[in-house]
This record gives C-alpha cells, sequence and structure tokens, in this order.
C-alpha cells in the first residue's frame, strides 16, 4: 500500500512540475486530480496505519491499484495533450478586475437568484453550471492578487471564496460542494506560485488543515444536519458548527475515530476492490460500456426527450456492482475509476483516464491561451465545460450532461459578456464625442 501511496503522491507532483514549466494553465488538471486523489489516498493512509484495525484492507489495497493506475494515466493524457499542442509564447500577465466581479455577481445571481427554475428539467442543469463562472472570477483575481503580493485583495476574494462554502454547510448540511469549489478556485495558484519552497509548504498546511477540517465535520455532521435538515432557525445552525469549531481536533492518524472517519467517506478504493472482486468470481458481469452509452445519450436535455432512460446519481450503480444496501440518505458515486473499472476492467482504466486527462488538458490550456491573449468570451467556453469534467465521484452521466449543460451556459455568458463590452465601448465613444465637441 506505501508503495502506492508514493506512486500516487509522485503522479502529483509530477503533475505540478509539467505545468509549472509554462505556467500556462488555470491550474484545472491540478484540480481534477487532487479532488481524485481526495477520495482515494486518505483511505488508503488509514488502512496502511489502522491495517490491525480494518477487516477490509485487501479490498481497499485492490482498489487503490486501480486508483494509482489511473492517476498515472491522466498525468499521461495531460502532458500528450500540452505536448501536442501548437507552440505559444505567453503575453505579460494582466489584471481583470471588471471581469472577475462580473464573473462573481453573475455566478451569485445565478446560484441564488435564480433557485426557483432549479425544478425544471434541463434550466436547472444549466442554472447550475452557469452559475459555476463565480469560481472563475475568484481563480484570476486570486492569482492576481498573489501575483502582486495585494494582502488586501487576498483578504477579499478569500472572503469571497469562503461565501458558498459558509452557505451550502449552513443551508444544506454538506461540506463536500463548498469543498469541492475552493479546490479549483486554488489550484490555480499552485502553478503560479513562483517559490516552490512557498508552493510545497502551502499545500502541506492546505492538505493537514483540510483533513483536520474534515474530520471535525464528520463527527459533528450529524448534529448539523439535523438542525439544518430539520428548518432550524439560522442561529441555531450556526450554533452547531459553532460546537464544532469549539471541539476542534487537529488530525491525528493514530486516533481510531479519524481513522474511521477517513475509512468512511475518502475511501473510494473499497467500493472499487469490492466491485472488482465480484467480478472476478463470477456474480455480476462487466458492464462492456453499458453506462458509457448512458453518458452519451445524457447530453440530449430532458426537456426534449422527457422519457430519457438515464438519471443523474449512481447509487443503483453502487449497489448492483458492490452487493452492498446503500441507505437512501447518503450520496455514493461511484466514481471515475470504479466506472471504467467495471465496464472494461485495466484496460478500460488505462484508456478512460488517458482520454479523461487529455480532454481536460486541452481545455485548460485552450482557457489559459485565451485569457492569456485577453479573448473572455472564448475563455468561457473552454472554462466551463472543463469544470463540469472535474467530477472524480460522479458518474459519467453526471460528467457528460454538466459539460453538455456548461457550454450551453458558457454560450450565454459569452454573448452578455460581448454585449456588454461592446455597450460600453459605444457609452465611452460617445462620451469622448460629447467631450471633444464641447471643448471644441
Amino acid at each position: 500500500m506505501l508503495v502506492l501511496i508514493l506512486i500516487s503522491i509522485g503522479a502529483f507532483v509530477c503533475l505540478l512540475w509539467l505545468l509549472r514549466k509554462d505556467r500556462l494553465s488555470l491550474g484545472l488538471p491540478v484540480a481534477y486530480l487532487y479532488s481524485l486523489l481526495l477520495i482515494h489516498v486518505p483511505g488508503a493512509v488509514a488502512h496502511l496505519v489502522g491495517r490491525e484495525f480494518f477487516l477490509t484492507s485487501n479490498l481497499v489495497e485492490t482498489g487503490f491499484r486501480f486508483a494509482t493506475l489511473g492517476a498515472v494515466c491522466f498525468v499521461a493524457g495531460v502532458w500528450f495533450a500540452r505536448r501536442s499542442a501548437k507552440k505559444f509564447t505567453p503575453r505579460p500577465s494582466v489584471d481583470r478586475p471588471e471581469f472577475c466581479w462580473a464573473c462573481l455577481l453573475g455566478g451569485w445571481a445565478l446560484i441564488y437568484g435564480l433557485s426557483p427554475l432549479y425544478h425544471i428539467a434541463s434550466i436547472s442543469a444549466a442554472v447550475d453550471k452557469g452559475g459555476a463562472i463565480w469560481i472563475l472570477g475568484v481563480l484570476l483575481a486570486l492569482r492576481a492578487a498573489f501575483r502582486n503580493g495585494d494582502a488586501r485583495k487576498v483578504a477579499i476574494w478569500g472572503s469571497a471564496l469562503l461565501v458558498y462554502p459558509s452557505l451550502m454547510l449552513l443551508l444544506g448540511g454538506f461540506l463536500s460542494y463548498g469543498s469541492h469549489a475552493i479546490i479549483m478556485a486554488c489550484a490555480v495558484l499552485a502553478v503560479s506560485i513562483r517559490s516552490s519552497w512557498r508552493l510545497s509548504i502551502g499545500m502541506a498546511i492546505f492538505v493537514f488543515v483540510g483533513m483536520s477540517i474534515f474530520v471535525n465535520y464528520f463527527e459533528h455532521r450529524n448534529n448539523i444536519r439535523h438542525e439544518v435538515w430539520g428548518g432550524a432557525p439560522l442561529e441555531a445552525r450556526i450554533d452547531s458548527v459553532a460546537q464544532t469549531v469549539e471541539e476542534f481536533r487537529w488530525l491525528d492518524l493514530g486516533d481510531q475515530r479519524q481513522l474511521a472517519a477517513l475509512d468512511a467517506r475518502l475511501n473510494q478504493n473499497y467500493f472499487v476492490g469490492l466491485a472488482a472482486e465480484r467480478i472476478n468470481r463470477g456474480q455480476v458481469q462487466y458492464l462492456n460500456g453499458a453506462s458509457l452509452w448512458d453518458g452519451v445519450i445524457s447530453v440530449v436535455p430532458r426537456f426534449f426527450w422527457p422519457e430519457k432512460p438515464v438519471t443523474a446519481g449512481s447509487p443503483v450503480i453502487v449497489s448492483r456492482m458492490t452487493g452492498l444496501w446503500l441507505s437512501e440518505t447518503t450520496s455514493f458515486g461511484v466514481g471515475n475509476v470504479m466506472e471504467f473499472q467495471i465496464n472494461f476492467g485495466y484496460p478500460g482504466v488505462v484508456i478512460g483516464f488517458l482520454v479523461l486527462g487529455w480532454l481536460i488538458g486541452t481545455l485548460d490550456l485552450k482557457a489559459a491561451v485565451a485569457e492569456n491573449q485577453g479573448e473572455l468570451g472564448k475563455l468561457l467556453l473552454f472554462f466551463l465545460p472543463c469544470l463540469g469534467l472535474i467530477d472524480p465521484q460522479g458518474s459519467l452521466v453526471q460528467v457528460f450532461s454538466g459539460s453538455a449543460a456548461a457550454l450551453v451556459a458558457a454560450y450565454i455568458w459569452k454573448w452578455l459578456w460581448n454585449e456588454g463590452t461592446r455597450y460600453r465601448a459605444d457609452a465611452t465613444a460617445k462620451l469622448m464625442q460629447r467631450e471633444q465637441f464641447a471643448f471644441a
């Protein structure tokens, strides 16, 4: 298990080295690989440290072997995407405060202002994925603030980054959605920070603090969700979160309760290993691309195909392939590793992650080039669909349909931005003409 953990971490380091060579990246491949390892490595570490405490370490090691292979192939796919791309000489970096604020406020307006539309098929997906544009605004603003050494702006945009996770916790009772957004917004810093020492120290702190927050949240999540899901007033919800802070304990791998938390929620390896074991025993069969085809047809909007036979989520697949009964109140994503594995085994994992790495690597590079060239409308067309691909714990139905919805939203945002830019340019030209006329 230790060797597999070191290989996984090595793959992440190689990805950082690859992207930091020319720094022409918005960090989206980093966000994906970190999110992937987040649901596999902590569980493996828990079983490595507490092997005598857990009874399923063999299955975990089997599943982690697939995850490690996937991580390596993903990095290879990103490398190929950048190697095959045309050479490009970056321009000097430019701050884009107007664009950043437009993305932030526009995204919040969609997420919180148009939430009543979430019950309408197809429109809800576009609103949800289009609202993620706020992440782009924070991402670019934080990068500029760190580059300029502007502590005030770092504080402002860091606070803006915490709004969504805080509201998700207080209004929904979930930590995962908010942490996912933080990872995507901060990943660009792993590419843009110049000092390797600062990056290493920052990454170590980020991981340690993040894991500490998780184990404390996991211990108190039932109390938090009891208040949130029970419709308690906001004050009571804040008190439940405050109690978590008051009883905060740092990550301790010698604490069996914390190891159990890592095993329970950050150990997708168990499901992967159990499914692989059942396939080897002949208890279930490979899907042979069935779920991949579901992902393809999921791109068709339900607005045009109301009887579409696929839905988002994956507890049915997980239950079928693992033989486990899964609670309806807890989300169990099939995950990219397991879905590629249960379709075609090792070849599915290799090819699937090579393609996924190439897709995310290509879109990330094109988005970075567009931003560097000041083509902000084109930036949206690459960034938002790429963001939709970053869902390592979701199903391919969610990944494909989410990316398609994000592309639709991106075209709308591009039109709005271009129209707004044209309006401002016309207004400025008219103002200049009036000033010239008055001067004359």
